[in-house]
């Protein structure tokens, strides 16, 4: 059986944007990731993981339509954030 895959954003809630850190993640990944990077987290953002019901075939996370119609379709946030390039 095939393991379920996961996005994860960073998300600023005051300013209603986020931005796609990775996806194609297994569970196992993106908690990992979710674990190294909260600890470098600016003020105000923080990192939500979204799954996936199928595999993106975009390599970059950023460029990826997929994670962002994924993000709008299940994130659920109550306002639909903007999408904003970002680092941490």
């Amino acid at each position: 059986m095939e393991k379920p895959l996961n996005l994860v954003i960073l998300y600023n809630a005051a300013e209603n944007v986020y931005s796609v850190s990775a996806h194609n993640q297994t569970s196992e990944e993106a908690q990992s990731l979710l674990q190294e990077f909260n600890q470098h987290l600016k003020p105000g953002w923080r990192r939500l993981v979204i799954e996936q019901q199928k595999a993106h075939e975009t390599t970059d996370a950023q460029d990826c339509k997929a994670c962002r119609n994924a993000v709008v379709r299940s994130s659920g946030l109550t306002f639909t954030p903007a999408f904003k390039r970002r680092t941490p």
